[in-house]
């Protein structure tokens, strides 16, 4: 967990939980690329059943 997540919608500010644990941020040519740097990662011998998201991390408007 990240700590403290509050969510904000049209209903206000409320407490919210989310599943991220940490993140990582890596450099490739497409997302699929970066997902393959994940396959047969050691993460998941050390923690069964979890996964990785990808996200794609825009650096400029339109990237």
């Amino acid at each position: 967990m990240v700590g403290k997540t509050l969510r904000v919608s049209k209903h206000g500010i409320s407490s919210a939980s989310n599943a991220f644990c940490g993140y990582i941020v890596v450099e490739a040519e497409s997302i699929e690329a970066a997902a393959k740097l994940f396959v047969d990662h050691p993460h998941f011998a050390l923690f069964p059943g979890d996964g990785v998201d990808i996200m794609p991390f825009l650096t400029e408007p339109g990237a």
